[in-house]
Parts: structure tokens; sequence; C-alpha cells
């Protein structure tokens, strides 16, 4: 009995070895490319540093900097303007393409692979493309010349450059949420639609009181991830404005990048980015449990 127990141990401590060589590069990535950056850049924002000479410890001035600093205010709004912008008209825009989706039975694989070509193209591509239609002899301007509107300087011009980006955002991001909330659609069980109907609701009847609470895990996961990466961008607005007119366009990403790489005070851009980090972490935290608690109600 004792030996069979040992024997039993031997093999179960095989086991977890061979788990753990199996885990080992996936710990080694996580640990080289994630978590040892993140520590770094937690002892750089204590630093005054600027990528020639040694750190030199300054303890919490580069925080104090940042959170007195009219430009992180103005990136801030500008950051929120841009991502409020955008993922709320895309939550209804790619939800109404995921329902068409759902009701189309002719050619169907053929129209969502059709309406997903947006989100699989590179975005530095798309952004290539959208500055070119943005220009002012572009083609944006030119279906408007026909309504009667002049040339707008759409990348130029402070007032609509925002708009351009969230325009932009608009038309690759709606394909991607509209494959999670047409994976969500289709994993409501079609009985209770049709007991509903049964019942006599309506549509909109199923819609509200059917469909969307059943959907709510895949909603909260849509909400999240939306508003994480409209707070993640970089690519679009440095290759589309480069922050600009002037400031106009200067999210915090952009404001961190021209910190450490223009004026090379990395100690501030690591701040910023510690405290962005912060800020990123608690909403989706906050978020998480306020849909947590929904569904438990």
């Amino acid at each position: 009995m004792a030996s069979r127990t040992r024997f039993r141990l031997r093999y179960q401590t095989r086991i977890a070895l061979w788990g753990l060589l199996f885990a080992l590069p996936a710990v080694a990535y996580l640990l080289l490319f994630n978590l040892l950056p993140m520590a770094n850049a937690l002892y750089l924002s204590f630093t005054r540093y600027d990528l020639i000479g040694a750190p030199e410890l300054v303890g919490l001035r580069n925080y104090a900097r940042t959170l007195t600093d009219p430009n992180f205010h103005h990136s801030l709004r500008i950051t929120f303007i841009y991502v409020f912008g955008t993922v709320v008209p895309v939550w209804f825009f790619s939800f109404g393409l995921a329902f068409l989706l759902y009701k189309v039975r002719l050619f169907a694989g053929g129209w969502r692979t059709l309406l997903f070509i947006p989100t699989i193209l590179p975005l530095l591509s798309v952004t290539l493309v959208w500055k070119l239609l943005f220009n002012l002899r572009g083609v944006v301007n030119g279906l408007l010349l026909p309504l009667g509107i002049d040339p707008i300087p759409w990348l130029t011009d402070a007032r609509f450059a925002n708009l351009a980006l969230i325009i932009t955002s608009w038309w690759h991001a709606s394909s991607y949420y509209m494959i999670l909330f047409l994976a969500g659609l289709q994993a409501v069980p079609i009985v209770f639609q049709e007991a509903a109907a049964l019942d006599g609701a309506n549509g909109w009847q199923r819609m509200r009181h059917v469909i969307l609470p059943l959907m709510r895990p895949t909603i909260v996961l849509v909400i999240v991830l939306s508003i994480i990466n409209g707070f993640r961008t970089f690519a679009l607005h440095y290759v589309m404005t480069g922050g600009g007119p002037g400031t106009a366009t200067e999210i915090v990403p952009l404001l961190i990048y021209k910190t450490a790489f223009a004026f090379l005070d990395m100690g501030k851009a690591t701040a910023i980015s510690v405290l962005y980090f912060l800020m990123i972490l608690i909403f989706s935290l906050v978020q998480l449990r306020v849909s947590q608690g929904e569904q438990l109600e």
C-alpha cells in the first residue's frame, strides 16, 4: 500500500514537472516582455532620466509635474472626446449590423466575410487610405460638393480633425464588435424567442426582454474591450494627424511618446504611462463590478 502511494506521488510529481516545462516558454515571454518592462517603467517614473545619463531618483516629482501639467489635462480631455465619440456609436452600429446578419439567410457567409474585412486590414494601411480620403481634394469633400458644401480641411482644422479620426475608427472597429455581437445573438436559444412570440410579444419586446438580457455577458465584453482599445489608440493619430493641428488631436499616448522621445523626459513620460494605466484599470474594474452586480440582481 505504501509503495503504491509513493508511486502515485512520483507519477503526480512527473506530471506536474512536465506541465511546468510546457508552461515555461509562456511564463518566460510574460516575464521578459510584460512584467519586467512594467517594473522598469515603474522604477523610471521615480527618476529623472534623459536616455543619456544614469537615472537619478527624484521621488514623486514626476507625478506631481504630470498632475499639474495643463498639457496632460488637455490630452486627457481630447482622449475622452475621442474614446466616447468612437465607442458609443460603434456599439449601436455594430449591433445593428450583427442583427441584420443574424436575420439574413441568403449568402450569409459571404456577407459576414465582406463586412469583417475592415478589421483584418492593417491599421496603418487603413489610416493612410482615410488620410487620402479626407484630403482637401479627396473623396469625402468630393461627395459633399453636390450638396453645396465647400471643401472642408478635415485634417488641418482643429474643428474637424477629431471628427475625421472618429469616423475612421467607426469604419475600422465596427466589424470586429459586429462579430462579437453576432456570436452573442447566435448563443441566445431560439426556443425563448419562440415562446415570447407565442405569448404575443412583438419584435421590440422580444429584443428588450429576451435577447438583450441573455446577451448581457457579450454586451459587457464589447463595452470593456472597445473602451480599452479606444484608450490604447496610437497609430491612427500618429499617422493621420501627428497630434495636430497644434495639439488639437494630441491624445495621452501621443503625449507620452512626445515627452519621451521629443523632449527626452523619460521619467515624466513613464509617470504619465503609469497614471494612464491605473485610470484604465480602475475604469475596467468598476465596469466589471457594475455588470456583475446587475447580473446578481
